[in-house]
């Protein structure tokens, strides 16, 4: 159905479309969200099969938009009545000599609403207004929207979970087996995010005893370090917790990290972990049971089941819940009712260090909201480079800037030229 990574709709988004709508959506509603391109933040929203708009974090404005899509008046009555007409309409101006409520047309286009419902016949649409008219955006025919609660596709889809856990443990049989014969160590990575917490479930059920390796990279949320300690008494995981070198001693020789050098995973997670595995296996082999998905990102799309670490050379990873999308991982946690970090209800998509250049900057914005502390220590480093409305904006996030962050400068500039 979805061509790209997508998720239900978590408790904050779910706040966020409510009071972008007015509508009273609840948080176990089917809502799924569906990655798009864009500057940030931007996704399809569903309710059930049916797209009803795009949400998305605008960075001129650094507030959240919601963008509705035709079905999104079967939700709530268009503001406008057209006549019937053999004209075609889709993408063209709105001539007023189409609209039959002309009197409330006009005081909705003297109004603040950017996109207004239409209403023709047995087709429903939206129009955008720009430089005082009305463009029609999309007219579609009218339908049934079937709405849907979480559980019911948890139901619905209980077959093929249960497949996709039991193709993973036969992965993970399949490469524990053959590496238990070459005299390897086998442990298992725990971020505290959702995909390792499944991928060391599942661990577990084939090695109860097996090592779970957690690193504190000194940067993570508290939240973080409270759950992974919560899911290790909850799950009597084997935890072994590795420490981080410090970042901040690191910083002003290294320089601010970015999407185009994230030295900081090697000084805080890669480094310690090579440390910590001589430590504590001696010369010993290891292969690491890791939750790594193909749907996450360009990079990770290329992965096999098995790889070698580039940098740990005695280390070999393998990916047992590769091919599971979003949805797979959230229902998977749903259905069985397995704890998850709490920062994921918070407007979080990936759980990792609270400054990540690699993070949404609609997530970097929501640490100043949960912790102004931990976001103030950040920014006032930052302001010794850049001014605060640029780090707002989340330049620092790299070297050099991608061609859709210098077109957004372009817009911030128009607009300081306007006002």
């Amino acid at each position: 159905m979805f061509r790209e990574d997508t998720k239900f709709a978590s408790r904050y988004e779910i706040d966020v479309l409510n009071k972008l709508t007015g509508k009273n959506f609840e948080y176990d509603d089917l809502i799924f969200l569906e990655k798009i391109s864009g500057l940030d933040y931007r996704k399809r929203v569903y309710l059930n099969d049916t797209q009803i708009g795009i949400l998305e974090f605008d960075l001129v404005d650094l507030d959240w938009k919601f963008i509705p899509s035709p079905y999104y008046y079967l939700l709530e009555k268009p503001k406008v009545s057209l006549k019937r007409t053999k004209r075609r309409l889709k993408g063209k101006w709105l001539n007023e000599d189409l609209v039959e409520n002309i009197e409330e047309f006009k005081e909705l286009m003297n109004g603040d609403m950017d996109y207004l419902g239409l209403e023709l016949g047995d087709f429903i649409g939206v129009g955008v207004k720009k430089n005082n008219r009305l463009k029609v955006k999309d007219l579609v025919r009218k339908k049934e929207i079937e709405t849907k609660k979480i559980k019911d596709y948890l139901d619905e889809n209980k077959k093929r979970l249960d497949a996709l856990e039991k193709k993973s443990l036969e992965i993970l049989k399949k490469y524990v087996n053959m590496y238990k014969r070459k005299g390897y160590v086998i442990n298992a990575s725990f971020s505290g995010g959702k995909d390792s917490s499944i991928s060391t479930l599942l661990a577990k059920k084939v090695i109860e005893d097996i090592d779970v390796i957690f690193i504190d990279t000194g940067l993570e949320y508290p939240e973080t370090l409270k759950f992974v300690k919560d899911f290790a008494k909850e799950y009597d995981l084997n935890l072994h917790v590795v420490k981080g070198r410090d970042f901040w001693s690191e910083l002003d020789s290294q320089g601010i990290p970015t999407k185009d050098n994230r030295w900081c995973n090697s000084t805080c997670k890669l480094i310690p972990l090579k440390e910590f595995l001589r430590n504590e296996y001696g010369d010993k082999n290891i292969l690491t049971i890791d939750g790594s998905r193909k749907y996450e990102s360009f990079t990770r799309s290329k992965l096999d089941y098995e790889r070698k670490n580039g940098y740990i050379d005695f280390q070999t990873n393998v990916f047992p819940i590769l091919d599971w999308n979003a949805v797979d991982v959230w229902s998977y946690i749903y259905s069985r009712n397995m704890m998850y970090n709490p920062f994921y209800e918070e407007g979080f998509e990936r759980i990792g260090c609270y400054l990540c250049p690699a993070a949404l900057n609609s997530e970097f914005l929501r640490v100043k909201e949960l912790h102004p502390d931990l976001f103030n220590k950040w920014v006032n480093y930052l302001k010794k480079y850049y001014d605060e409305e640029d780090i707002l904006r989340g330049f620092w996030r790299w070297d050099e800037l991608p061609p859709k962050m210098e077109e957004l400068i372009e817009v911030l500039d128009r607009r300081e030229d306007e006002n």
